[in-house]
């Protein structure tokens, strides 16, 4: 097989890949990433590889000078810094088994990457994002992207989540919501309604409000605070007012072992929820789509703060459990939280992706 193309799309449930396909796409890149940070042995090293390396920058500046709206000196400095990343076998191979030059939207996902442009490089795992003349839209369907995406575990998970949040929204009647760590809110893209009162805890960059929501009721309705989710206490005007705090891939940089940061996050959201509301947040549960996603695609993380990420569906609940238990001894009888029965987000056939928890304020 080689290339991604040749995996059909089917018209039954996501993935189901005969078990050589997934190694394709998955763990062989993974486990060539893995060995070139062990080794330091590089594509380089061979003249097979340096062939392949050099036959893919070209198609990549070719692309870049063709579709792009980058500069020449722009142009040059992207390519030095491909050249560094294709060092690594396994993501080359990504490049070559994706036909990443085809696509403006795989090539800007990792410009986006390795940027740590990460509220931008969410929006493409929900099969939207900027071609490379900068416009912002939905992947065609017969982009290399669309086609990755159907079957990519992380990509469908963030769908799967997403979708959640907008119809708990909707079914709840929810009037006004906060999102921790919302980034460019890819839930707008799964039907928020315009009259939502939504706040934004997040101080990465974001795109702009107008080019989010260009509905201009539903701007109206958006707020930004370009801060850190602990500064939730500060804002008098939004205390116990929120139907709704939801907080989305964001678990996984928060430590809650030595800093208890998950317990800090809901007790944030604890005095931003109404009596009776609600918060969401989720757990990754690792799996053999992740670790490509992190080992191959570089994903960007400090390693003196890894990860926090779970092994299994047990251990990721049983840590759920501990932290609300430690949330309502620190709310000493004041408030209790109640924690509903966690959903597991099984993403065939990668297993489980996620684990998400409903917590609901009580007083």
């Amino acid at each position: 097989m080689s290339s991604a193309w040749d995996v059909p799309i089917g018209t039954g449930n996501y993935g189901h890949l005969p078990a050589n396909k997934l190694c394709d796409w998955a763990s062989d890149q993974a486990s060539l990433s893995e060995a070139y940070a062990r080794t330091g042995k590089g594509v380089s090293a061979s003249v097979f590889g340096r062939s392949a390396k050099r036959i893919m920058l070209a198609r990549i500046r070719d692309a870049l000078l063709k579709r792009s709206v980058l500069s020449h000196s722009e142009i040059a400095n992207r390519l030095i810094e491909v050249s560094d990343h294709l060092e690594d076998p396994g993501l080359l191979k990504n490049f070559q088994y994706f036909d990443v030059p085809s696509s403006d939207f795989m090539l800007q996902f990792y410009f986006a990457v390795w940027d740590r442009r990460i509220a931008e490089v969410m929006g493409y795992l929900h099969n939207y994002g900027k071609d490379l003349m900068g416009v912002p839209r939905f992947v065609n369907t017969d982009d290399i992207w669309y086609h990755m995406s159907y079957y990519e575990g992380m990509n469908i998970n963030e769908r799967k989540k997403a979708q959640a949040i907008a119809d708990f929204i909707k079914s709840n009647r929810i009037q006004r919501a906060t999102s921790f760590g919302g980034g460019n809110i890819p839930e707008r893209l799964y039907g928020l309604p315009s009259d939502l009162k939504l706040t934004v805890f997040d101080d990465g960059p974001v795109s702009p409000l107008e080019e989010l929501f260009p509905d201009a009721k539903a701007r109206s309705n958006v707020q930004y605070i370009k801060e850190k989710l602990s500064r939730a206490f500060d804002h008098q005007d939004l205390l116990g007012t929120q139907g709704l705090v939801w907080m989305d891939g964001v678990s996984m940089y928060l430590d809650e072992a030595k800093r208890s940061e998950m317990t800090s996050a809901i007790l944030c959201s604890m005095a931003l929820l109404r009596p009776d509301g609600y918060m969401k947040y989720d757990y990754l549960v690792n799996n053999e789509s992740m670790r490509r996603v992190v080992r191959t695609q570089n994903w960007p993380y400090d390693p003196a703060r890894p990860m926090t990420t779970f092994d299994d569906v047990t251990t990721a609940i049983q840590q759920g459990r501990k932290t609300v238990a430690e949330v309502n001894h620190r709310l000493a009888g004041r408030t209790y939280v109640e924690i509903h029965d966690p959903e597991i987000t099984l993403t065939e056939p990668w297993g489980v992706t996620s684990v998400r928890f409903t917590l609901q304020k009580h007083v």
